[in-house]
Formats: C-alpha cells, sequence, structure tokens
C-alpha cells in the first residue's frame, strides 16, 4: 500500500479507511475487518463508513455482517482506486530503479498491469476522461 492519501490529507481514520478500500477494490469488507486493518474503533468505523455512504463513494451490501467497498459507479472512488494503483507503481519502479537487487522476483510483471492498462483495454468501461488522451508508460498508441 501507498498509503498517498495520508501524504495529503494526514493519517485521520477516514483517509486509512479510504485507503484500505482502494487497496481492496472490487472486494467488500466488513466494519469489524476495517477496524482490525485500520487500528480504529469499530464504532468509529461504522461512523464514516455512514458519512461516505451518504455521499456515494461507498456501498454496502447487507447481510451478516454487512460489507462495504468503494462504489464501482462513483468517480471520486474510481480516482482514489486508480491514483492509488499508479502510486504504488510508481513506488515500486523508483525502488527496482535504486536497487534492482533487492526486489524479489516474481513483482516486477504482476505490477505493470494498472488500473489505467485495464482502463484502456475496457472499451465498455465509461470514465469522466478521455482514455484515448492518455499514454502510460511504456505503452505504444
Amino acid at each position: 500500500m501507498s498509503y498517498f492519501l495520508k501524504e495529503i490529507f494526514g493519517d485521520t481514520a477516514r483517509v486509512r479507511i479510504l485507503e484500505e478500500l482502494a487497496e481492496r477494490w472490487g472486494e467488500k469488507l466488513s466494519a469489524s475487518e476495517l477496524a482490525r486493518m485500520t487500528d480504529i474503533s469499530e464504532k468509529t468505523v461504522y461512523n464514516h463508513l455512514h458519512k461516505l455512504e451518504k455521499v456515494g463513494i461507498v456501498i454496502s451490501i447487507s447481510g451478516r455482517p454487512t460489507q462495504y467497498g468503494l462504489n464501482p459507479e462513483d468517480q471520486r472512488a474510481l480516482s482514489i482506486a486508480l491514483i492509488e494503483d499508479e502510486e504504488y507503481l510508481r513506488r515500486i519502479k523508483l525502488s527496482i530503479e535504486t536497487s534492482p537487487d533487492d526486489v524479489p522476483s516474481g513483482i516486477i510483471e504482476p505490477a505493470r498491469a494498472s488500473y489505467l492498462s485495464l482502463l484502456n483495454n475496457n472499451k465498455n468501461f465509461h470514465t469522466p476522461f478521455d482514455m484515448n488522451n492518455i499514454k502510460i508508460e511504456g505503452e505504444s498508441k
């Protein structure tokens, strides 16, 4: 995880929750799982999830327990996941450039697939910006 949101907005409970959800894009987590991952009380996690759900960034799936995740239909949630992914890849690239012998084998190839690469290859996915104008390093148009 890159913790880019913490670097920009500070280490708050809501930022920690968003970062955990962004790291697990497409997965659903319970409030108790998020509380354990973020070292925040379950009550505080519920309060923040409720507020994030109210503005549409987070969705919930009823059940026992209720599961939460970033809303794939919300452009703000998508942007958070995209930036989280690209920052993670940037840091891997930086680590490879500064000390390539310290990078475990098997890390480099899977890291090449980013959200932007996936979005460029999925013509049915709609974003608020034109993906055809975004050049991904190392890709030819």
